[in-house]
């Protein structure tokens, strides 16, 4: 008349199961980042109206035109090229 004493209790089940959900679960996310997430990640492009080539041409003339500003305001302008570039 023994019994079979091997029986897990239910909250141990549980949580094995919890656990078993959780690995699932980062698998299946890691997966999904490796597969979308990262490659939309690498492949951004500039938008085609942006106007980042503009301002690209104009550090070096805003940055030369301060130059020949006086001592006074030749600080202030060159702060507002580094807002540009």
């Amino acid at each position: 008349m023994t019994g079979n004493n091997n029986r897990r209790s239910p909250l141990a089940a549980l949580v094995l199961f919890m656990i078993g959900l959780a690995i699932f679960g980062s698998i299946i996310a890691g997966a999904h980042y490796f597969a979308v997430d990262l490659p939309a990640q690498q492949n951004i492009r500039v938008p085609e109206n942006s106007n980042t080539n503009e301002l690209a041409q104009k550090c070096p003339t805003c940055i030369y035109n301060c130059n020949y500003l006086p001592d006074s305001e030749k600080y202030s302008c060159l702060k507002y090229c580094e807002l540009i570039c």
